[in-house]
């Protein structure tokens, strides 16, 4: 996969050295009747339709003692399950 941007694959983060947290996001909705009286119930149903086909990563020690974050264009996973970079630059962590 290539986006015109310096990759750089990390194994750790690269502005404090802590691990690199990737979350998948999943949308899940609560459903809620609406009563005779016309107001929401106090009851719901919990549904989970699935992935929203997204993900994010910050570093484990953010946001308290580092700000390394990536929004899902600034890094992806490549087909040996390796993170890329594509935020920071710099050299490999290989």
């Amino acid at each position: 996969m290539s986006f015109g941007k310096i990759q750089t694959i990390r194994k750790a983060c690269p502005l404090c050295g802590g691990k690199i947290v990737v979350s998948a996001l999943y949308q899940i909705s609560y459903n809620y009747t609406v009563t005779k009286s016309g107001k929401l119930s106090k009851k719901y149903s919990v549904s989970s339709p699935g992935s929203m086909e997204v993900s994010i990563a910050a570093c484990e020690n953010a946001p308290d003692k580092c700000s390394a974050a990536w929004d899902a264009d600034q890094f992806y996973i490549d087909e040996k399950d390796r993170f890329v970079d594509m935020r920071y630059g710099g050299k490999d962590d290989e």
